[in-house]
Order: C-alpha cells, then sequence, then structure tokens
C-alpha cells in the first residue's frame, strides 16, 4: 500500500462514515417465475405434484413446503447452500438422477444452483388449488388489480393552510399527511436544495460558485431563482446524460451479450448508438408517446431526413439490446428472445411481468396464456439485428445490423447505370440558373467547340466518341472554375495503361503538359485501375485518386471544382475526391474533351452535357446539379455511415401457436397477434373499449405502440410518472416500479399518482415539464431533518412530512470525484471502446479479456459490459444489465469502503487534486486547504476542520519524511490524503 493509501485509511476513519441501510434485491420473484417455476412444470410435475398419477419418492415439488419437508430422501431444498441441497445434486447426477431421461442443459443447472444461493425465493406458499377452482381474472378484487382500472380524475383536496402549498401536487401530499396527524418539517436550506436540484437533474455536485450565486438570488428573489435555476439545469446536456441513465436501467442497456450460460459474453459493438439515442431523447425532451413508439417501431415510422431516420433505427435497439441465452442444445433461442422483448416492453411501459404467462395463465395477475402468445406473434413477426454475437455461432446465430445512410434514399440495390440518362427539362432549368459560360449538350455537334475526330450525335445518347476531342477556350484568366458532364467509357479498366482521359485544363500539345486531367486509371497502376484521378502534368507530377471503380458501359455524371488549389470531384453526386493540388495551368485559356491536351488515352465511349462555369461551384450546387437530373447518387449502394442493432419487420408475419409448457415441441393452437385482454375484463368502461386490428403484412409493433400510448391507458402514464417521482424522492408513489400487478405494492397517494399522470398526458406527455413541476413543489423542496416525532410516526416517509436523504449512486460517485479533481470532460464520448470488436470476452475460460479504457467522461458512457462492468462503478450496485431495473438496490458492503480507500481511480483524483492545488505559487496553505474543501464539498472550512485538517497535515508529513521520502513527494501524498478522505465523508457521498 502507498503512502497516500496508509494515510487516507487512517484519515478516512476519523471521519466517522456512514453508509446506506442495506436492502434485498427486488427480481427475485421474476427469477424465480422465469427460470425456475417453468423447468419445473415441465420436468418435475408429472411426476411430483398433486396431480400426478403416483407420486414418485413421496415428493411433491409444486409448492415451496413439500421442497423444503422432502420425500423418502429427505428435504431437497437448504435455502443457501445449494451443494448440500438434493435437487441440486439430482440435477447434476451427483448420486441422483433428475430428470432420469437425461440431464437438463447445464444454463439450467446453473439457474437453479442461483436460485437457491439466493434463499429459494418461491411464492408458492400453499399448494396450487385445482384449475376447476381457480378464480377467474375478473373476479379478482378491485384493489389488487388497481393498476388496470381507468385513471380517475380526482379534485384537488382543500387545505386549510393553504399558502403553504405552491402546487396541487402539495395539495394532495398535505391533506394526506394531515390525515395520519402529520405536518411538513421546514423548508431545506437553500445551499442544500441547490445541490439537491444539481444531483437530481443533471447528476452532478454544484460548484462553490454555484452556490453561491444561487444563495444570493435566492436571498433576492426566493422561488422565482429555484424556478430559473431548475430551467437551466433541464437544458442543459448534462440533463439528458442523468435521466438517460434512469432509462437505460429500465431498458436493461448492456454492451455485451452478458454470459449465455455456456461462460461465453459476446460483445455488442454498435450497442452504444441506443446510449447515445436515449440521452439526445431526454435533452430534447421528445414526448414520451413518441419516444416509446420509435423504440418499439421506429423503422416503421415516416422520416423526412436521413437523420430522422437513422435515428429511429437506432431506437429500436430497445429490443434488440437484451441479453440472450446460447443458442447452443436450445430449441427455444427465438422464443427465448421474444420473451425478452415482451418482459422489457411490459415491465418497463406497464410494470407488469408478463413474460411469467410464457408456460401457463399468470397466477396472480390477470394475464392468460393466451394473451402472452398474442403478444408473442408480434415479436415473432419481427426480426431482431443484434449482430455477429462474437462471431461465436454457439451463442447466437449471427444477423445483420441496421445500416445508417447519410441519404434519405439510400438503397442496397446497385443503381442501374447501363442506359443513358433521360434527363427531365428541370436539369436544364437548373444549369441555366448557375449562368455558365457554356452548356453544349452534344446533341447534336456544338458550334462553341472545335471537333477533332468523329463523332456521332443523338439526343439519346449524346456523343459516341473513338480518337476524338472536343477543345474549347475560357474567354479570360481564372483561377477558379467548374466543369460537369456525362460519360460512358465501353473499354475494360484494365485494357491500356490509362482507361481514358475524360477533361484536361491546358496548353494544348504542350508534352510537359501543364493543367488539370481528368481521367481514369487503367492497368499501369492496379489500385488505380478504373477510378477517377486528377494529374497536374509532368513537372509538378502530382496526382490524386478517388476510391470508386467505375463500371465498363456504365452512364455517370462528374463534375470537376478547382477553387484556388483545391480540387474536388464529384461522381454521381457524391464527393469522390477532395484535395490540393497545385494549379499548373498559369494563364491558359486552353481546354479539352474526351481526351487530354496531347490527345492521349482519348475516351472511347460516350460524353455529353458538358457545362463550364468561371468559378467554383459549392457542394450543394454540385448536389443539386446531379439531383435536377433525376438519376441514382452514386456507382454502388451508398456506404453506410454506421451500423446499429434494432429490428425490422419479417418478409411473412404469422401468428403464434402456444407453446405447452413453454416448450416450442408441443404446441397448442394459433393465437390471433394482439395486446393484453384483462382490462375489458376489470372494467366496463373506458379503456376496454379501445382496441387493434394488425393487418396479415404487418407485425404489429406500431398497433402496440399506438396501444401503449394511447392516453387512456390505464398503466403507462401512471409507470413513468411513478418512476419520474421516485428519482426524485428516492422512494416512488409505488414502491415496486417494475411490478403494478396484484403483488406488487399499493400506491400510496392513489390520487395523487392518477393526478400526476392525468396532467402528463394533457401537457404533451413532456417528462422535462413534469420533472420541472414536482421540483418546484413546496413538498420536494422540504428539508431531510425533522424532529423525532415525526421520524417514529413515519420511519420510511411514506407520507412525505420531509424529503428523504439519499446517497450518490455508483455513476455520481465517479463523476463528483472527477469534478472534484478537475478532471471531468463534460462533452459527450464517442462511440465505444468495443465499437471495433466483435470477440469473446472471457473465452477461453479463464482467459478474460479487460476492454475497458481509462476515460474522464461522464459515466454513462463507460463501457457497459455485461458481468465485466467498469470497476469505478462495481462496487456502488450498478444493474448489470440483464432484466429491467427500474430501482436499483442499495447495499452496503466493506467492498464499498475498500475502494473509496484503495481503488485506484479514487487515488489518482485525490492525487491530482492535490497536485493541482499545490503547484498553484500564488496560493499559500490557507488558501490550498480551503481550494481542497471547495472542490470536494463545496464550501470553506470551519475553524475546527482547518485546525484539524493542519495537525493531520504536519503529523502525515513528519511521518512520511521519517521513512526517506523525498520532501515534495511527502508533501504530495499528505494533501492526497486529505483529499481522499474528504471524499469518503457522509456530505460528498450523500444528498442531504
Amino acid at each position: 500500500m502507498t503512502p497516500h493509501r496508509i494515510t487516507a485509511a487512517v484519515f478516512f476513519l476519523s471521519w466517522a462514515i456512514v453508509l446506506g441501510s442495506p436492502a434485498p434485491a427486488d427480481n427475485q420473484l421474476e427469477f424465480f417465475e422465469k427460470k425456475i417455476r417453468p423447468v419445473l412444470v415441465k420436468h418435475c410435475y408429472e411426476c411430483h405434484s398433486a396431480d400426478s398419477d403416483e407420486l414418485g419418492g413421496k415428493l411433491r415439488v409444486d409448492n415451496r413446503q413439500s421442497m423444503l419437508a422432502g420425500g423418502e430422501s429427505g428435504p431437497v431444498l437448504l435455502a443457501g447452500s445449494p451443494d448440500e441441497s438434493l435437487i441440486i445434486q439430482a440435477l447434476r447426477y451427483d448420486g441422483l438422477e433428475m430428470p432420469p431421461e437425461e440431464p437438463l442443459p447445464a444454463t439450467i443447472i446453473k439457474d437453479f444452483e442461483t436460485w437457491v444461493s439466493l434463499g429459494a425465493v418461491d411464492p408458492r406458499d400453499q399448494p396450487l388449488a385445482d384449475a376447476s377452482s381457480r378464480a377467474e381474472p375478473n373476479a379478482a378484487d378491485d384493489e389488487s388489480l388497481w393498476s388496470f382500472v381507468p385513471r380517475q380524475d380526482p379534485p384537488v383536496p382543500s387545505v386549510n393552510d393553504s399558502d403553504w402549498a405552491r402546487d396541487s401536487i402539495d395539495r394532495f401530499v398535505l391533506s394526506s399527511m394531515r390525515q395520519i396527524g402529520l405536518h411538513p418539517t421546514d423548508d431545506a436550506d437553500p445551499r442544500k436544495l441547490v445541490r439537491r436540484l444539481y444531483h437530481d437533474l443533471i447528476g452532478l455536485r454544484p460548484t462553490q460558485a454555484d452556490i453561491e450565486a444561487f444563495l444570493v438570488d435566492f436571498d433576492r428573489h426566493g422561488v422565482e431563482a429555484t424556478a430559473r435555476l431548475v430551467d437551466r439545469l433541464l437544458n442543459s446536456p448534462q440533463y439528458g446524460v442523468r435521466w438517460g441513465r434512469h432509462w437505460l436501467d429500465v431498458a436493461r442497456y448492456g454492451e455485451s451479450n452478458g454470459d449465455d450460460g455456456l461462460g461465453r459474453n459476446a460483445t455488442f459493438p454498435n450497442a452504444w448508438r441506443y446510449r447515445d439515442y436515449v440521452i439526445e431523447s431526454f435533452n430534447q425532451d421528445v414526448p414520451y408517446d413518441r419516444f416509446l413508439t420509435e423504440q418499439i417501431a421506429g423503422d416503421l415510422l415516416p422520416a423526412a431526413t436521413a437523420q430522422q431516420r437513422n435515428r429511429q433505427l437506432i431506437a429500436t435497439g430497445f429490443l434488440a439490446i437484451g441479453s440472450k441465452p446460447a443458442v447452443a442444445m436450445n430449441k427455444n433461442f427465438a422464443m427465448d428472445v421474444v420473451d425478452d422483448q415482451i418482459n422489457v416492453v411490459c415491465t418497463g411501459v406497464l410494470g407488469l411481468s408478463v413474460a411469467c404467462a410464457r408456460c401457463h395463465d399468470h397466477k396472480h395477475d390477470p394475464i392468460p396464456t393466451k394473451d402472452y402468445y398474442a403478444l408473442a406473434g408480434i415479436f415473432r413477426s419481427t426480426e431482431t439485428l443484434y449482430g455477429a454475437a462474437g462471431n461465436e455461432k454457439l451463442t447466437a446465430p449471427p444477423t445483420p445490423l441496421h445500416e445508417l445512410h447519410a441519404d434519405l434514399q439510400a438503397t442496397r440495390k446497385q443503381p442501374d447505370r447501363t442506359s443513358p440518362p433521360k434527363l427531365p427539362a428541370a436539369y436544364s432549368e437548373f444549369i441555366n440558373a448557375l449562368e455558365p459560360k457554356l452548356h453544349a449538350t452534344l446533341e447534336s455537334k456544338p458550334d462553341e467547340l472545335v471537333l477533332q475526330g468523329e463523332a456521332d450525335f443523338s439526343a439519346a445518347t449524346f456523343a459516341e466518341v473513338n480518337d476524338t476531342r472536343f477543345t474549347g477556350r475560357f474567354d479570360q484568366p481564372t483561377e477558379s472554375y467548374s466543369v460537369s458532364f456525362w460519360f460512358r467509357n465501353a473499354v475494360n479498366n484494365d485494357a491500356r495503361p490509362i482507361t481514358a482521359y475524360l477533361f484536361s485544363r491546358a496548353a494544348l500539345d504542350d508534352k510537359t503538359l501543364p493543367g488539370d486531367h481528368l481521367g481514369i486509371g487503367g492497368k499501369h497502376d492496379k489500385s488505380r485501375s478504373g477510378k477517377l484521378f486528377v494529374f497536374n502534368g509532368n513537372v509538378k507530377k502530382t496526382s490524386i485518386v478517388g476510391s470508386t471503380v467505375i463500371p465498363r458501359n456504365s452512364w455517370n455524371h462528374v463534375a470537376l471544382v478547382r477553387a484556388g488549389n483545391q480540387v474536388k470531384v464529384f461522381l454521381n453526386g457524391r464527393l469522390e475526391i477532395a484535395s490540393e493540388i497545385e494549379a499548373t495551368f498559369a494563364t491558359s485559356l486552353d481546354y479539352c474533351l474526351a481526351a487530354r491536351s496531347d490527345k492521349f488515352a482519348p475516351l472511347t465511349g460516350n460524353i455529353g452535357q458538358f457545362t463550364l462555369l468561371s468559378r467554383a461551384l459549392s457542394d450543394d450546387e454540385v448536389i443539386d446539379l446531379h439531383r435536377s437530373s433525376g438519376q441514382p447518387r452514386g456507382v454502388r449502394p451508398s456506404s453506410p455511415l454506421g451500423f446499429a442493432m434494432g429490428v425490422r419487420e419479417k418478409a411473412k408475419p404469422t401468428d403464434c401457436k402456444i407453446h405447452i409448457n413453454g416448450e416450442g415441441t408441443k404446441l397448442g393452437p394459433s393465437v390471433t397477434r394482439g395486446v393484453l385482454t384483462a382490462y375489458r375484463n376489470v372494467s366496463e368502461d373506458g379503456f376496454n373499449d379501445i382496441s387493434i386490428t394488425i393487418g396479415s403484412d404487418r407485425s404489429g409493433r406500431a398497433e402496440l405502440a399506438e396501444w401503449l400510448t394511447h392516453p387512456d391507458h390505464p398503466q403507462t402514464a401512471r409507470v413513468i410518472v411513478n418512476r419520474i417521482w421516485m428519482h426524485l424522492f428516492g422512494r416512488g408513489i409505488v414502491t415496486t416500479p417494475d411490478d403494478f400487478g396484484v403483488y406488487g405494492a399499493r400506491p400510496s397517494h392513489p390520487e395523487l399518482l392518477d393526478h400526476l399522470a392525468n396532467r402528463f398526458v394533457r401537457e404533451g406527455w413532456s417528462i422535462k415539464r413534469m420533472i420541472r413541476a414536482i421540483v418546484l413543489s413546496r413538498t420536494y423542496g422540504l428539508s431531510s431533518l425533522a424532529d423525532s416525532g415525526m421520524t417514529e410516526q413515519d420511519p420510511e416517509n411514506i407520507w412525505l412530512s420531509r424529503h428523504a436523504r439519499k446517497r450518490l449512486d455508483a455513476e455520481s460517485l465517479r463523476d463528483s470525484m472527477l469534478q472534484a479533481s478537475g478532471r471531468l470532460d463534460y462533452a459527450p464520448a464517442k462511440g465505444s471502446a468495443i465499437e471495433t470488436l466483435d470477440t469473446l470476452i472471457n473465452w477461453p475460460p479463464g482467459a478474460s479479456t479487460d476492454l475497458h479504457r481509462q476515460s474522464h467522461h461522464r459515466s454513462v458512457y463507460l463501457c457497459m459490459l455485461r458481468h465485466a462492468s467498469p470497476q469505478e462503478l462495481a462496487a456502488f450496485d450498478l444493474p448489470d444489465g440483464v432484466s429491467v431495473r427500474g430501482k436499483r438496490d442499495v447495499t452496503t458492503l466493506p467492498t464499498q469502503s475498500l475502494f473509496l480507500i484503495n481503488s485506484v481511480f479514487a487515488v489518482e483524483q485525490s492525487r491530482e487534486l492535490a497536485r493541482r492545488v499545490l503547484d498553484d505559487d500564488v496560493r499559500d496553505d490557507g488558501d490550498r486547504l480551503r481550494a481542497i474543501f471547495s472542490a470536494v464539498l463545496g464550501r470553506d472550512p470551519s475553524e475546527s476542520e482547518r485546525d484539524r485538517s493542519f495537525a493531520y497535515l504536519r503529523t502525515t508529513e513528519a511521518t512520511l519524511a521519517g521513512g526517506d521520502e523525498d520532501r515534495d513527494r511527502c508533501r504530495l501524498h499528505a494533501w492526497a490524503s486529505l483529499a481522499q478522505a474528504l471524499m469518503t465523508t457522509n456530505e460528498f457521498r450523500y444528498v442531504d
């Protein structure tokens, strides 16, 4: 351990660090329903359930109590101890063998080991009743199905102290608070409020200058100052970074597949584009209904520009970036992908775990199996584009990706250039508007040009030439000029040293060839065969070349533009060459067409529509000139700007058959593609009347998106406003944000939830607007301090009489450390550390590869590999990206404290801060100490803190000096350890 780390550890202990309370993971029930119950039903119930004809070994596994009690061999389940549980031994074929026919795949056995090690959570507390006695969904009580019922429009409550409320939100909260005998605590201190707003809205700490400026403004203008600050933060690009990360948790974002069950973990090199799409969407405040529609059906939406089209394709990555089980020995791989898509849409958008109905009717929510397969048909009719999967076919069969193009009309088909162009009248009109010095169509012998040799002219094919030269002269010297024409070359590109010269601006018949010569490369240089080039003569001997091979006998448009020493060549409306090349034509006025100025390598083929200008055309003018021709751009399909994961329609959409027990080899009746039917069973009016019709030629994703975003959908708006509330208050109105079903929590303030949801829809589905309203409410601005009586009466702060203290999450902690050190790069990071790597992270076993790269950008831009997360974030409850995680775990572990003391990252940031303040010779030590406190805590030290800090620094420097350390190094270590200790304090790590 370095001296810096030792001293930091000592000082760390002296600052009395208190971490948050642990909370259990909340997704274990979902794990059981998705991974464990289906296997038990499929492989075990036949012999070990209440419905078995003969109970094998007197063992039942259809309820938790029976598994704990066991059968003839004793208990089969010892929660927390997989190696000692008989069920695991049986699955491993270790003494016992289950199922007896053949062992289950290793991936399933691993799931059971995980389940048991996590405590074997199992909701089957009682044996299942007979199917005949099971209650129908519409028999469920209204309270348990509250989220399926249409939203109400509750009146805003009247309260006695109405002056306290700033928003209708406050009236709902105050009314509920009063009913149980509570009253709101004081308003938060402005210094704490500004930090709370910075953290909640952009995920960063305010600087001391930011705090002081707000305090002055707040002292003068009060709430108006707060509103100005909120507007500024919401308009900051850092807002999208913060709130985009919240959605990425829901979208189970990851840049690799994660462990596929066979130990493989394939990279997703293009997943980062979805990350950037999300951040951009939040910054632009894309309405939430549009945001959802783009992610579910963006490829089906019209687009006015190529940029919009690319954006919508990238959005569908929402459905493609999920973790996938290995395809090897997995006949259900395609349905596993569908299952992930159903889960992210339903859990993420509706707060319902619909995926539980894959094998059987949902055990508690009113979702029958047929509804699951109605949705499955939509996604089975969708092709998922996730890429090469690390080029490992055992992980997943490779798929294409979305191609992103600069041209809205980009096509994957080769343009047909075998026929002469049929040019509309608009083409000549456009040329005339450019005011050319010459426009010779070459449909007949031109009067303006001198013809040397023979040529046949026609309106269809222009001038047919062979050993022919057209010559002309500029009317005055000009450094800049442009030429444009159509041509067809009839000679093989490897038939002669230079295939053909098309144009020269040079003194005619001067053997030194001073000037510009545009030609097509031949066999002289095979790397240039068929490519356009520009040559400036035998004196300078400079040549520049394009990259596109022009097929023989194809018709093409070329434009050459010279502006001083800059030359650009456009081929069929696309920039082909752009480079500096010295102009050597001097004062010569001569030019020639269809051959070089010395008659070498004349064109064999056709040439027409020659246009000459004595100025340089702009790029837009050249492109518009070609566009006016109505001909396709390019020679070959346009090269993509990049690629994106996503989805698209399958060629033949089809309905899906029910998979009995979730098994693809046992098929039941076909189910028409559609959406959930529970709403019509729960309510007789409202949303139950909204239905969709899916055409036979469509997957149904567009219709699904329309249904989800219908203004009257009872769950979509409720779920998102609850997520927003949770991120701002630390606790949702519904504390299970991913579960609005029967087993989920009931809303603490149901009227407020509906009020917010109605308001959200009515005000255009604007997330920014909803956030603004909440953070400007009196409720949000309350202090986190309250008297003991209030905390004893409402220890979990359900009734919001105070604000909850929040600990910095993983990203905010790292970003704040970088911010304190002065190293934080606020600009968006470009791409990803793995954007060129299609590979396996941890294969072969034991050969794990570290693909992470050092970065000073915001944490959201770090490479988020599943099961190989960034070390700077891994210790602080970062989601694994495997499943929807609307609410992160908050744990207290020794590894978190060890990270703050020992991590290379923490040491580097504190050392950089210390180095920065020590290198400033203008400052004395008092100024330096204030600079350290300001950078880390946003304030000056108190007198007591000043004295303690200087005493610590003196003692530490003396201790280190006794070990023969260089004096300057001792000083740096001492100040760095002080900075690191401050970064471990509650004041730094907590928001309030």
